[in-house]
Formats: structure tokens, C-alpha cells, sequence
């Protein structure tokens, strides 16, 4: 059980605690400690860096108890949310592959922006990071990271046959990814009551690259009191 119910607002998709934002904690926690988490001290201050890696931790919680079931699954810093340093890269990278016809595949690309504050100008930074994909830097583009997935089927999941087809997943241009979904991610106090104009914002701007704008999904993950949740999941507290 997620612990978290999503409901869709002109495309923006909200996912709140399901029945409450304690029920939610506590899948959290329970998925945590079944990953074998290290938990901080009592008295250890948790960093920016790991509320954000908590922030993808939540995020990929919610995609592999729902909507993302069925995909495999790239997360680096999502499951060890509680390291010293965070990995470079996409946050979250999912594949779906058809198992009635290649056509079928798709890539999802989820960025995620965790933030305590009410302004959620944060999230203003999910362009920035879908700009990437079709930037100069070659580390950061949507064909390195097509790359870095086939490289990884072929090399650690022992897959040649899904490294061949997640390879022709990629295009040249953001009008061409006709077999890409991008969900870019808010994690939020839930005492902000409007992330949704937000989110059209980002899809907005998002599409000015070029991007279909069916093939944007943004997430809105909101919890009461998120600051003091994430100390407490950082600390393996309830």
C-alpha cells in the first residue's frame, strides 16, 4: 500500500495522504526500513541534500506503488536518500516495455524539486532541468542518458535485447520524442493549497522547447508538516 491517493487538476496530477498524510509517513517509513536504510542519530541534522534525496525517495515510492508499477526502474539517489553526497544525473528514469509490440515502449524522465517553502519557486528550476536534455553539455542530454540505460540493460541487468530497444527510444529534438513522457515533480508542504498553477507554469514553459504538451505529466506530492516528516523519516521515527 502506497499510503498516497493521486487526483487529477487540468493535467497536473496531486497525490496526498490516502486517508491521511500520517498513514502516507507510515508506508514511508515501513518501504525505508525495508530498504535497509541507515538511519541518523537521534541528534543528527539532516542536510539539504537528503531532504532532497528524501523528496525523490517519496517520489519513487509513489511511481512503483502506482501509476509506474510495471517499468523498470533507474533511481540512484532515491534509494540511498540518506547518503553523505548525491549522484549527478536525471532523478528518476523509468522504461516500459510493451510485451505485445516495441511500438508500445516508453521512457518516462521525472525531475524533482523538494521544497519547505510556500512560494514553491523551486520548482521554477524543472524547466531548467528538462532544458538540459537538448543542451550543449553531452553529459546531461537525452541521448547520454538513453545511453546510460542501454549500457546498464546490456552490462548489470544482462539485456541486450532491451538495450537494443530503450536505444531507439531517443530523437534528436524535443518534437521528435514521440515515445517520451516527462513528469516533473514538486514535493511540497501541504499548507501551500495551490500547486497547480504552478505546475501549468512549468508544463508551459516546458513546452516552449518544443515538447508536446500530452506528453507532460507533472506531479504536485504534498505531506503536512514535511519539514518535521523528513527529520523524522531521516531518523527512522513514526
Amino acid at each position: 500500500m502506497s499510503g498516497f491517493k493521486g487526483t487529477n487538476n487540468s493535467g497536473i496530477v496531486l497525490y496526498r495522504g490516502d486517508l491521511t498524510c500520517d498513514d502516507a509517513h507510515a508506508a514511508l517509513l515501513d518501504a525505508l526500513i525495508k530498504m535497509g536504510t541507515p538511519f541518523l542519530g537521534g541528534t543528527q541534522t539532516i542536510s539539504l541534500s537528503q531532504q532532497g534525496n528524501l523528496g525523490e525517495f517519496i517520489t519513487l515510492h509513489v511511481a512503483r506503488t502506482g501509476p509506474l508499477l510495471n517499468t523498470e526502474k533507474f533511481a540512484h539517489n532515491a534509494i540511498q536518500p540518506l547518503a553523505a553526497i548525491s549522484g549527478a544525473g536525471i532523478d528518476l528514469m523509468y522504461v516500459y516495455f510493451d510485451p505485445l509490440s516495441e511500438a508500445g515502449d516508453l521512457l518516462y524522465i521525472q525531475e524533482v524539486k523538494t521544497t519547505l517553502q510556500n512560494n514553491l519557486n523551486l520548482f521554477g528550476r524543472l524547466v531548467d532541468d528538462t532544458e538540459k536534455l537538448f543542451s550543449v553539455d553531452i553529459n546531461l542530454t537525452l541521448q547520454s542518458r538513453i545511453q546510460f540505460l542501454a549500457n546498464s540493460f546490456e552490462i548489470e541487468r544482462n539485456s541486450d535485447a532491451h538495450a537494443e530497444r530503450v536505444i531507439r527510444l531517443g530523437a534528436k529534438a524535443p518534437k521528435e520524442c514521440k515515445r517520451v513522457r516527462l513528469i516533473p515533480t514538486g514535493v511540497h508542504d501541504a499548507k501551500v493549497t495551490d500547486p497547480v498553477q504552478k505546475m501549468l507554469a512549468v508544463r508551459s514553459s516546458i513546452t516552449a522547447f518544443g515538447w508536446d504538451s500530452n506528453a507532460i505529466e507533472p506531479w504536485a506530492i504534498a505531506l503536512t508538516d514535511l519539514e518535521d516528516r523528513l527529520l523524522r523519516l531521516s531518523r527512522g521515527q513514526p
